[in-house]
């Protein structure tokens, strides 16, 4: 039965699983119904993080899933309030009213509370895989354009993988958490539970050392793109030395006849002009020849 607030009886063998979905508002509504209802209005206000408050009758929370696709939409968040029978999800976006309507035949073999927000974060991290493995790709490349000398606004892109790394990185570390902190609560009775409970928390933990390894490419792309920089830098004030170098001498042959003594022979020799240039030439010659033979140029 869906309404305004949408609320399941799930039936499974000798249970009932109450699960509600309400927005911020209908929670406010009948927050007196809740324990540490003041805590939560709070942490709903502005969902930054995932993170999970366990006590001895009820575990609530907050998550947030960050953006992975390049399109910028609004990031998908809620808050759960779970007790032993029921569940509670809060967010006013329609996101997880639409998720529940597509799995609502798979839980209708859950048995608790835990198993249904064990679903829903599961389903937040089945393709991360895939989407982890397409920026690795994305990266290859950019190191391709980079090897071959066509890395177009390179900087730029490297930064913006870098932010988003950050990002997966502290959702997978919360997650982890997330699933530690449920599998040691007393509410998880079932050793079955505990167990999936605690693959959850391994999963998410490999997924935050493909993350880590991924960060690592960043920094050796950085290091690699700065060494190129530095290398056509060192090309540039090479050639600037050279040719410095090369008109040394006629700076000084220049400033040594630019004294315009009296006495001084060339001035008055008939061949004085022809001779400084030829000499000018001689030495220019004479530095190419030694400066290809030191690999220079």
């Amino acid at each position: 039965m869906l309404q305004k607030m949408l609320k399941w009886g799930i039936a499974v063998k000798n249970n009932k699983i109450n699960l509600v979905v309400m927005d911020v508002d209908e929670f406010q509504n009948q927050k007196e119904k809740f324990l540490h209802h003041n805590e939560i209005i709070h942490s709903m206000g502005s969902i930054r993080y995932c993170k999970v408050e366990a006590y001895k009758d009820c575990i609530w929370g907050t998550i947030r899933v960050p953006q992975k696709s390049e399109q910028r939409q609004p990031q998908f968040s809620f808050g759960f309030y779970m007790t032993r029978e029921s569940i509670y999800l809060i967010e006013d976006t329609g996101d997880i009213k639409q998720w529940i309507a597509k799995q609502a035949e798979k839980m209708r073999d859950v048995n608790t509370p835990d198993e249904i927000l064990l679903q829903i974060l599961e389903q937040m991290i089945e393709n991360d895989i895939l989407y982890l493995s397409h920026l690795e790709k994305e990266m290859e490349d950019m190191e391709d354009g980079l090897n071959s000398g066509h890395a177009k606004n390179f900087f730029s892109h490297l930064t913006r993988y870098r932010q988003k790394l950050s990002e997966l990185n502290a959702y997978y570390e919360q997650l982890s958490s997330v699933g530690d902190k449920i599998q040691s609560h007393e509410f998880i009775t079932s050793v079955g539970n505990s167990e999936q409970w605690d693959r959850y928390s391994r999963r998410t933990e490999r997924l935050q050392n493909h993350v880590h390894l991924l960060r690592e490419n960043v920094t050796q792309l950085r290091e690699l793109y700065q060494s190129q920089q530095d290398a056509q830098q060192n090309k540039i004030m090479c050639m600037l030395t050279v040719v410095t170098t090369l008109f040394l001498p006629l700076t000084l042959l220049t400033g040594w006849y630019g004294m315009n003594f009296a006495y001084m022979p060339e001035l008055q020799w008939k061949y004085g002009y022809i001779t400084v240039i030829i000499a000018a030439v001689v030495i220019v010659v004479i530095e190419i020849i030694y400066f290809k033979k030191k690999k220079f140029f």
